[in-house]
């Protein structure tokens, strides 16, 4: 893949995914800006990829505030020129029966995932839109195709993102910007059940995917860079899933 000359902002860049997707955007060849709430972290993330003598920098933003996410793709322009690719890869999760839930766990699930991509998407594009190309790629969730018990907040959010993806892909296409979502089953660096799952739930879940394992994020990191492309101009509106055959079609 070549990623030469692009400007990347990858934000949510402290999850397992993102830091996956931000550290093989800079070895495509692509000068990455990192974007995170949290300022100690994402400026040690920063240090790590420069020693591996990777074009990164970093801002700080929280999604939900639109003017910190204008304040990010601003500074994004200001160091690095222009921004061609926005990778969305924060997430907020909520598991709790139905039932049980609360408005207020509602408006925090649909303000991080789905209000976060608005915003971030229409910052971005005000600087796409003048240029004529961009790359928008947005991690959701398996979830959004297939639903998840005790998950029905972060399902309908997901649910969300990729209709909402797929209405803006139509919008762009004139405008030579494609718009795409990756969608993820479980997905950790390691094959040990994440906390608060028991090994025997893990075990079950796995058995529900066909290879038996969760998506590295290296792997969700290949399809981000591919999407990114320069010659991936004729792919958008796709909920692609990286899940091992979670789900199909």
């Amino acid at each position: 893949m070549d990623l030469r000359g692009q400007k990347a902002l990858v934000l949510g860049a402290l999850g397992r995914a993102g830091s996956a997707i931000a550290r093989k955007l800079g070895e495509e060849g692509a000068a990455v800006m990192l974007c995170a709430r949290r300022q100690a972290e994402v400026e040690a993330l920063t240090a790590r990829l420069r020693d591996a003598d990777l074009e990164v920098d970093f801002v700080t933003a929280d999604v939900r505030d639109q003017q910190q996410v204008a304040a990010a793709v601003d500074g994004t322009v200001e160091r690095l020129g222009r921004i061609d690719v926005l990778v969305n890869c924060f997430s907020y999760d909520h598991m709790r029966r139905f039932v049980d839930d609360e408005e207020k766990h509602w408006d925090k699930v649909f303000a991080v995932n789905q209000k976060g991509v608005m915003f971030a998407c229409q910052e971005a594009l005000r600087h796409m839109i003048p240029q004529r190309y961009g790359r928008i790629i947005t991690l959701t969730s398996d979830s959004a195709k297939i639903g998840a018990t005790m998950e029905t907040a972060q399902s309908g959010a997901k649910a969300a993102v990729v209709a909402f993806s797929k209405s803006l892909a139509r919008e762009m296409a004139r405008h030579e910007i494609t718009v795409n979502t990756v969608c993820l089953g479980p997905t950790s660096a390691s094959a040990d059940p994440p906390p608060g799952l028991s090994s025997d739930g893990w075990a079950a879940f796995m058995r529900l995917i066909p290879f038996r394992r969760p998506a590295r994020p290296e792997e969700v990191a290949t399809l981000a860079a591919f999407l990114a492309m320069r010659d991936a101009s004729f792919i958008t509106g796709q909920a692609i899933s990286v899940s091992g055959g979670l789900t199909m079609g």
